[in-house]
């Protein structure tokens, strides 16, 4: 029988929580629950051949260089250009780093992922990334490029010094982006039925316009018409590359949205409803009673303590 890594003694654990990650930030975070860091060997803090958990999850790119590493009872080796996302709580220790390695980290806590509409646990997007402990991207430079980019500009959005009006929805907009796009590599790569080229497009399409249009579109024929499709054809392509129906979507990302809105004290439940374009607050209550599992002044008031 092959003996788990996992099985390691806890005492024998480094744990590294989330609030220590974040006093190695050198600048103040606008949203205290995800950063974005660029790691070497001289700025690395993990001891080799020593086990280690985290309470967050991790996605990394090796810009240069490459490392070893084992997570559960397997080792891996990643080098330039491959891209890595590493779930919480798993035990793992690194073998190796070569001297020229450099890597570009974000690191966010399961209230982020959640808070952004995605269930870790659930058949719903990341269901895939939770079958292994660990997911490797290898050969996708297009992907590479297009994740650099999102990390890039989380990274300013996040920075309090940088001004920026609709740091939060851009956030939310850039992050949603990097975990579609990691899901969606491994949805396609893991299905039976391949995925075209065309399909992928509109996919990554329809989560764009879902993003610059939620608050005041949430009919999906409104997206099918922008993107000259059928809104049948658009719900067929939908659920073949994301499992889940456009309107799910659009609620769901209508969801984070309200549940930003209401942790501002300046804000009512109305003026939140106004906001996301309901047509009374008596409607927007039920949406965000079924999505979120409590009524508005309910989530409101448990803000606040």
């Amino acid at each position: 029988m092959i003996k788990k890594f996992t099985a390691v003694p806890e005492e024998f654990v480094s744990v590294f929580t989330f609030e220590e990650l974040l006093r190695e930030v050198e600048f103040d975070l606008r949203v205290k629950e995800f950063v974005i860091m660029e790691i070497d060997k001289a700025n690395y803090a993990i001891k080799l051949n020593t086990p280690y958990r985290s309470d967050y999850f991790c996605i990394f790119m090796v810009q240069e260089g490459n490392i070893r590493f084992r997570l559960d009872d397997k080792s891996y080796d990643v080098a330039k250009g491959d891209i890595i996302f590493c779930p919480y709580s798993e035990v793992f220790w690194v073998d190796k780093i070569s001297d020229d390695y450099k890597a570009k980290y974000i690191f966010f806590s399961l209230d982020f992922i959640s808070d952004a509409g995605f269930n870790y646990k659930s058949n719903n997007v990341l269901k895939s990334l939770s079958s292994d402990p660990t997911h490797i991207i290898r050969n996708e430079p297009d992907l590479y490029r297009r994740l650099d980019f999102h990390l890039d500009e989380l990274k300013a959005l996040n920075n309090v010094e940088k001004d920026n009006y609709y740091f939060n929805e851009m956030i939310w907009h850039h992050f949603s982006l990097v975990i579609y796009e990691i899901d969606n590599y491994f949805k396609k790569i893991e299905k039976p039925h391949q995925v075209t080229h065309r399909e992928d497009e509109l996919t990554t399409s329809f989560f764009i316009l879902v993003r610059e249009h939620f608050k005041d579109e949430h009919n999906v024929q409104f997206y099918a018409d922008k993107l000259c499709i059928s809104r049948k054809y658009l719900t067929k392509v939908i659920n073949k590359t994301m499992f889940k129906a456009p309107r799910d979507i659009i609620h769901q990302v209508l969801a984070v949205e309200a549940r930003l809105l209401l942790r501002n004290p300046n804000l009512n439940v109305n003026d939140v409803a106004v906001q996301l374009k309901f047509s009374d607050q008596a409607s927007f209550s039920k949406f965000f009673k079924k999505h979120v599992g409590k009524s508005p002044l309910e989530y409101k008031k448990d803000d606040l303590y």
